[in-house]
């Protein structure tokens, strides 16, 4: 059984998400949300939020989704569709739900939206579990 404040205490901690503001609010057995506040930082040249911020926040998600198992994994691949920019966004939430768990594919639903509850985005991730459990993780990070 995974222990999912932990996940959720083990993701929050890994330094990319961390340095962005990634936050995590909700993980349980196949569903993760998390939330992300705009930095003047993530604007591009268009004056909206740069879409590597947008798949990022999905990748994230999508990945402690699926960590929910008990296995720390790797994206393998993913299909990401934009579908609105906006020059008001303050902060960004992401709600994933797992659509297959299989022993070697975890396919996992990822939506983004803003604080208003547009929808910014959608995708499908898949993602190989690893050889490490996840409560192992942080000893082996540290080693």
């Amino acid at each position: 059984m995974v222990d999912f404040e932990y996940l959720k205490m083990l993701r929050d901690g890994e330094l990319f998400g961390a340095q962005l503001g990634l936050k995590h609010t909700l993980v349980e057995e196949g569903h993760a949300c998390t939330e992300l506040v705009i930095k003047p930082e993530f604007i591009n040249l268009q004056g909206t939020i740069h879409g590597g911020i947008l798949l990022t926040l999905a990748d994230v998600t999508g990945g402690t989704a699926a960590c929910s198992y008990g296995k720390i994994v790797a994206t393998v691949d993913n299909s990401y569709h934009f579908l609105r920019a906006s020059k008001t966004t303050t902060r960004l939430t992401a709600e994933a739900s797992t659509i297959k768990a299989g022993r070697r594919i975890i396919v996992v639903d990822v939506k983004v939206r803003d604080q208003d509850g547009e929808l910014m985005g959608e995708g499908i991730f898949s993602y190989m579990p690893l050889d490490i459990e996840v409560k192992q993780a942080n000893e082996q990070h540290e080693s």
